[in-house]
């Protein structure tokens, strides 16, 4: 038998208890997850003495033993296994089942760090601001947490934050990366990340912007606030005399737009296709980032798109534009449940949004949607819909559904 063979049998007899045991551990049943994780790890299984050590540590079906936890760690550890290392240099740090030991808290965390774990990274980077260590360490600290931060972890990017606006002993206050990591840790979550940035913002005391207060403005704008580098923009490009120059607003409605500010990257993109013909992926991103901020203008327009592409996606767009009161959006919606393409057809469904449209005030829209009607339904009080919705609609012809009307 080939040494492949041998190695895939080899893994498959161990992958189908190691997902018992998961499986067990997740449903409560640890003696069971413990029976097959034993084993498994008396054989080497970096994976499985984790499990056992984790068990052994919280008292998961078994007396807490933090003890024996950390030597199964360590031994999934000699396989540079991360999370037997991280949970092993907290062990170390904290003095959990063995007496503290800083340096090699340190040292392990650093190694489950430099597998790119990110666990590890920000606890990493939390001893070292705390000092563990002693001083001088708060530059690496600062660097492990921005590499967590940046996966995802809004502890890390909320600390990095306050850490920017407050300074430490080693390192001076820097409010663009303050408000950078605050911004970053709101996005994932945090209250507190928004509140610390209403009190960095020095334009909250400009909720009107005057000649007078401008200068708060651009003193936000250049922090990285992207509501002021936005709200800078539209007075250039208003032409009011005491804003920026039309180059100077620009650059600031890229700069919010690529700082995730939603109308920003609406209004972005409609300068892009004035400018000419703009990528897909571009025109399709910036209408994302506009929709899923909360400007609804976008989500029409993000609809048709994914629509287009016949992807399901479309529906939500399309929903949530026509609930914000958009009655183009009702049109659309109608078509996607009338053509049957991209979502099971629904005659009924679509029948209820165009006759909902009566409300509508744009006399086009009622127009179309008339024309739907007539289209698709043939019963008697079809005719009578169509002509509330428009008076002018001929019953019996042979009016058919347009294509979806581009929009200006």
């Amino acid at each position: 038998m080939s040494a492949v063979l041998c190695l895939l049998l080899a893994l498959v007899s161990t992958s189908e208890p190691m997902e018992q045991a998961k499986a067990a551990l997740s449903a409560g049943n640890y003696a069971q997850a413990a029976s097959k994780l034993q084993p498994l790890a008396e054989a080497g299984d970096p994976e499985a003495q984790y499990l056992l050590g984790h068990m052994l540590d919280l008292g998961l079906g078994f007396e807490p033993e933090p003890r024996k936890a950390l030597s199964w760690w360590l031994k999934a550890a000699e396989n540079d296994y991360p999370p037997a290392l991280h949970r092993a240099g907290l062990a170390y740090l904290q003095g959990r089942g063995v007496d503290p030991d800083p340096e090699r808290g340190v040292h392990l965390l650093r190694q489950a760090a430099f597998w790119g774990y990110h666990p590890a990274e920000a606890s990493l980077g939390q001893a070292l601001l705390a000092n563990t260590l002693g001083q001088g360490y708060v530059p690496e600290a600062l660097r492990w947490l921005a590499c967590a931060a940046e996966s995802g972890d809004r502890d890390a990017a909320e600390l990095l934050g306050v850490v920017f606006a407050k300074g430490t002993e080693e390192t001076v206050p820097d409010l663009p990366k303050a408000v950078k990591y605050l911004r970053l840790a709101e996005a994932l979550g945090s209250g507190k990340a928004s509140a610390l940035l209403r009190q960095l913002d020095p334009a909250k005391d400009a909720p009107i912007a005057t000649e007078n207060n401008v200068h708060l403005l651009w003193e936000s704008a250049r922090l990285g606030f992207p509501d002021a580098q936005f709200r800078l923009a539209v007075l250039g490009l208003a032409n009011v005399p005491w804003g920026p120059s039309r180059q100077e607003a620009i650059k600031l409605l890229e700069t919010a737009a690529a700082n995730g500010h939603p109308e920003a990257c609406y209004r972005w993109l409609q300068y892009l296709r004035k400018e000419g013909p703009v990528d897909p992926f571009i025109e399709e991103q910036l209408l994302r980032n506009a929709a899923t901020g909360g400007f609804t203008a976008a989500s029409l327009e993000l609809g048709q798109v994914l629509a287009r592409r016949g992807s399901p996606e479309a529906l939500r767009w399309l929903r949530t534009a026509y609930q914000s009161g958009q009655s183009r959006a009702g049109l659309e919606l109608a078509r996607l449940f009338l053509d049957g393409k991209i979502l099971p057809r629904d005659d009924r469904e679509a029948r209820r949004i165009l006759l909902d449209l009566k409300t509508a005030e744009d006399p086009a829209v009622k127009k179309e949607a008339a024309k739907l009607l007539l289209a698709y339904f043939h019963d008697p009080e079809a005719c009578g819909q169509a002509k509330e919705l428009d008076p002018n609609a001929v019953c019996g012809s042979s009016a058919s559904a347009t294509a979806p009307p581009s929009l200006p």
